[in-house]
């Protein structure tokens, strides 16, 4: 089997394919791109586009040997422009007068905006949700879920695939804003579906905004079904929105790559113990046993990877979301005619 090879600019050795440094003279293999990708990561950030400048950014971090001070120096530039995106308002998050009347409310007021920020937006998030249906393995992986699944009736089937495709696309639009590269969603019929990154979160924060906008997302389909559900007394409705609140307690549950897991690995051991208290408090109010598997897993990892500090604002949409899904769940339960 041959191996395209290339050779070192500086002192002419043979180089193996996915080599970053030249062996002999410690040579960048990609000084060029390199220097090209700062000067284009330096003017992104001087007019205040973050997510491209961290786009740059990031594809240079991918051209750098691991361990190098050049890796170290890049990553701390992705790491302070993503504190500037978010410090710059480019993320849904409360602000002004109102967000201060409802402090008190914490997680519930956090996830209520992250719902109205949805719901406002969602002629400006069209573009978006439509460009992952453009995807041909998107489409595809859809309609092998519909073929398999339908246990309950095509109407359900339609949801519930469209509410986990919109959790998805929160995850690909957060992936988006953060300038990490992903595939399209691609749907495993019966288990859920996924988004692959091609490109990694710079630290557990970021990770965090990036697991929890799915369940967030997630939440407003939750919402929106329910919201049709009771409007138009509609069973097929009111089930979407309980499978679909369901299904995202689920993702919270901190284990593994799970939408949880992520979140959890943000926040230290106080905010972990308020979130695993509320998971319990939601269970027995809503009834809902999702609750007491998170609050189980939670309390096994109440110490495990801990972060050098919390993040408030991922405790903050944890605990909201724990509290918004058990009562969307409950409430379509409860709204469901019999029979």
């Amino acid at each position: 089997m041959n191996h395209v090879v290339s050779r070192c600019a500086a002192c002419g050795v043979e180089l193996a394919p996915g080599m970053l440094a030249c062996p002999a003279c410690r040579k960048l293999v990609h000084g060029a791109r390199l220097a090209s990708l700062a000067a284009d990561g330096d003017a992104a950030e001087r007019e205040g586009r973050f997510t491209d400048a961290l786009t740059h950014w990031r594809e240079a971090l991918g051209l750098l040997p691991p361990g190098s001070t050049q890796h170290r120096v890049i990553g701390e530039t992705i790491r302070r422009l993503s504190l500037a995106l978010e410090q710059a308002g480019n993320t849904p998050k409360p602000q002004g007068g109102r967000a201060k009347t409802v402090a008190g409310l914490g997680a519930v007021a956090l996830v209520a905006w992250n719902l109205k920020y949805f719901l406002l937006s969602l002629l400006g998030k069209a573009k978006l949700l439509l460009s992952g249906l453009a995807s041909l393995p998107t489409l595809l992986s859809m309609f092998a879920w519909l073929a398999l699944d339908r246990s309950r009736g095509l109407s359900f089937a339609l949801g519930l695939v469209a509410s986990i495709y919109v959790h998805e696309m929160g995850h690909v639009s957060a992936l988006r804003l953060y300038g990490i590269q992903a595939t399209a969603p691609m749907f495993v019929p019966g288990l859920g579906a996924l988004v692959r990154m091609k490109q990694y979160p710079i630290d557990a924060r970021e990770d965090a905004r990036v697991g929890l906008a799915g369940p967030v997302w997630g939440c407003a389909a939750a919402a929106i079904a329910l919201a049709a559900g009771l409007v138009l007394k509609d069973r097929t409705m009111l089930a979407v929105a309980s499978v679909g609140a369901t299904i995202n307690v689920f993702n919270l549950v901190p284990v593994w790559q799970l939408d949880g897991a992520r979140g959890f690995r943000a926040l230290e051991p106080r905010q972990r113990g308020i979130v695993l208290t509320i998971a319990a408090l939601a269970a027995l109010l809503s009834g809902d046993v999702m609750g007491w598997i998170v609050c189980a897993a939670g309390s096994l990892r109440l110490k495990r990877d801990l972060p050098p500090e919390g993040d408030s604002r991922a405790f903050r949409t944890f605990a909201g979301l724990l509290v918004a899904l058990s009562a969307i769940a409950w409430a379509a339960g409860k709204a469901a005619p019999p029979g």
